[in-house]
């Protein structure tokens, strides 16, 4: 309701006469903007943003200049939901070098919070150390100016549990996560974009580490809220969508998460453009779900490849990730050496993106074993089977279906080499 009648007010200030510059003051033109955001459209919320930016850049006053960061840092926000990085860190600057002249007493949670926002750019950048300095960083000092039920200071740790589990600490994610949702549980309650955005991480989590049952769970239930929330359709909703599907594919449930993929994909549509990162890891998982049609999984993830490259650095993980299914496709393929090839370089970025000692540097040992061992070399084999069972044994519950499969690879080294003696 109240983004109809905004549009309509809007539409009436335009076209009768009305001073406009009193209606930006009201702060009616930000409102709009905010409902677009919470509808999921990014785009035109920045439309509105950025004609709110020219009014506030106009005046002179401290409230303006307050108002001015404010108005860069949703523009950051909106231009990073869009993998505009480079754009969105520039919004983030200049907010935040209005903040560092402000007052003391204003400035000091103010640029944390800015902070945070640069953080969450660098973090889709894979520039996981430095934005998990930002991020530590903050949090303490919002903390100490806001208290530590502060929203902005459990959505600090939300990401900083985000961080951990793209690092393969499971640990550390899960504990920042569940102190997030505690917090935000009892201050703004279950029924909150944050909150929901809290617990879907929980459920990739949980996924992670072997808990499929607690994920799904989880992760419908956030779902089920998220649709009340937004509606059918939101870019939130989708990428929960998408966590629920991980988890089926993490089971070897491969049609259902095709399924659950192809409905993420149709949704994401609605969002954004082709050209755009969501779609092409929508295209991708949807490819990489269906086994036996490696062709068709080739020419999608090329195409896939010169979307990543357009918006992300040459080793981040997700270019990694890529370079893997790549491979196994190619292996599908009984075309070893290329695939050998393409895990050796995703094995280069992994080990400079996450570590050696992390889950995608653990999958790609398993996936370079099985080639090895269809090729017979059975201590390569070995090698990298073990090299896998130690990140798991480091990572995760020993209990974990990965860890048990990888010995059941290794139990099979051992039978067909037997068998060639």
């Amino acid at each position: 309701n109240v983004y109809y009648s905004e549009r309509n007010n809007l539409s009436n200030i335009r076209t009768q006469g009305v001073d406009y510059k009193d209606f930006i003051e009201s702060g009616f033109l930000g409102w709009i903007a905010n409902a677009h955001d919470m509808r999921g459209e990014y785009g035109k919320a920045i439309q509105f943003y950025e004609e709110s930016l020219q009014m506030a850049t106009s005046r002179s006053s401290k409230e303006s200049k307050k108002e001015t960061a404010l108005t860069l840092n949703r523009l950051g926000s909106l231009t990073r939901e869009l993998g505009r990085y480079e754009e969105a860190m520039d919004y983030h600057k200049r907010a935040l070098s209005i903040q560092k002249n402000s007052s003391q007493s204003v400035a000091k949670a103010m640029t944390a919070e800015t902070c945070v926002l640069m953080g969450m750019v660098k973090a889709k950048t894979g520039e996981y150390s430095t934005a998990l300095n930002l991020f530590e960083d903050a949090v303490l000092t919002l903390k100490d100016a806001l208290g530590e039920k502060h929203l902005s200071v459990t959505k600090t740790l939300a990401q900083i549990g985000q961080l951990h589990f793209q690092l393969s600490s499971y640990v550390e994610a899960f504990a920042n996560l569940e102190e997030a949702e505690r917090i935000q549980l009892e201050t703004v309650g279950e029924m909150n974009r944050d909150t929901l955005e809290t617990q879907a991480l929980l459920g990739r989590v949980l996924t992670a580490t072997g808990e499929y049952d607690s994920a799904s769970t989880k992760l419908n239930s956030v779902v089920e809220k998220q649709q009340s929330l937004f509606g059918a359709n939101h870019p939130s909703i989708a990428e929960s969508n998408q966590f629920i599907a991980e988890n089926f594919l993490e089971q070897g449930m491969s049609t259902e998460a095709r399924g659950v993929y192809v409905e993420v994909y149709n949704m994401r549509k609605t969002f954004f453009t082709m050209d755009q990162i969501q779609m092409a890891e929508s295209m991708v998982d949807v490819i990489r779900a269906r086994n036996g049609r490696p062709e068709r999984a080739l020419a999608i993830y090329r195409n896939a490849m010169d979307v990543y490259r357009e918006y992300l650095p040459d080793d981040h993980v997700l270019i990694g990730r890529l370079l893997v299914y790549e491979g196994d496709a190619h292996a599908e393929l009984l075309e070893f050496p290329t695939s050998i090839e393409l895990y050796e370089k995703a094995r280069k970025i992994f080990r400079k993106s996450v570590g050696d000692c992390a889950i995608d540097s653990a999958q790609v040992a398993v996936n370079m074993g099985k080639v090895l061992l269809r090729k017979c070399d059975y201590d390569g084999a070995k090698e990298e089977f073990n090299a896998a069972l130690s990140h798991y044994n480091q990572l995760l519950p020993e209990n974990h279906p990965k860890v048990s499969s990888t010995l059941s690879l290794l139990g099979r080294v051992e039978e067909e080499e037997a068998l060639c003696v």
